[in-house]
Order: C-alpha cells, then structure tokens, then sequence
C-alpha cells in the first residue's frame, strides 16, 4: 500500500504539465485587472477570465 501512495506522488510530481509561472501570470492578469480570483463569482459579480490556471474565476 505504501507502494502505490509513492507512487501516486512520483506520478503527480511529473506529470503536471503546466509551468507554475503561468499559475502566477494568470492570477497578475487578474488582479491587473481589478478582479479577484474565487471559486465561484456572486450574483453580482461577472466572471472576466480565469485564475490559477483555470481552476478558479476572476471575477469582478
């Protein structure tokens, strides 16, 4: 069992395939652009673009 949980780390390690810079640049765009990153944008909120490469809203 321990195996498989190394493993499942090694795997994780190298099969992210996006740089973390990109991760940063999307969250810069976003805050550059008066938004804020959140999972969800409120009822009175638009959704601008994209946050922490796709995995969450910028929203403003």
């Amino acid at each position: 069992m321990r195996i498989f949980f190394l493993l499942g780390i090694f795997l994780l390690f190298i099969c992210q395939s996006t740089p973390a810079s990109r991760n940063l640049y999307d969250s810069l765009e976003c805050s550059n652009n008066h938004g804020h990153c959140r999972r969800l944008c409120f009822h009175n909120e638009r959704p601008i673009g994209t946050c922490t490469n796709g995995r969450q809203h910028c929203c403003k």
